[in-house]
């Protein structure tokens, strides 16, 4: 019985560590603005694993002022110039392009390890 709790107690601990981890990928989707943004330039940076990797230069305006802000979210093609996408953007939090499926995958899998520890928490051994 003890080992069950022992269970339940590093499920939910594990649960709000994903939990915890995944916040910083929320913060630019609440608390920033969606603004349109287009890219103006790539900035091309090499990579340890591949030869190089190419990340985009966002500009668009905020509060009456032109920002240029470089995601390194994810890599893009060399040839994107010119295209316009919509963005999440706070000073304080960055730049974020929306929920990622990966965000999801993970935002699920931690409430699931949460809930599952609690289940074993408080599990009395009927059924």
């Amino acid at each position: 019985m003890a080992l069950i709790k022992v269970f339940g107690v590093s499920l939910i601990l594990l649960g709000f560590f994903l939990a915890y981890g995944l916040i910083s990928s929320y913060r630019p989707l609440l608390f920033g603005t969606k603004t349109e943004a287009t890219i103006v330039a790539v900035k091309r940076v090499n990579n340890k694993r591949f030869t190089y990797v190419y990340y985009p230069i966002f500009q668009f305006k905020h509060k009456n002022k032109m920002v240029k802000v470089v995601d390194r979210s994810r890599d893009f093609e060399e040839n994107s110039v010119g295209i316009k996408e919509f963005i999440f953007y706070n000073e304080n939090y960055g730049i974020s392009r929306g929920l990622a499926s990966t965000t999801i995958v993970f935002s699920c899998i931690s409430a699931c390890f949460i809930l599952f520890g609690f289940v074993a928490l408080f599990y009395k051994g009927r059924i």
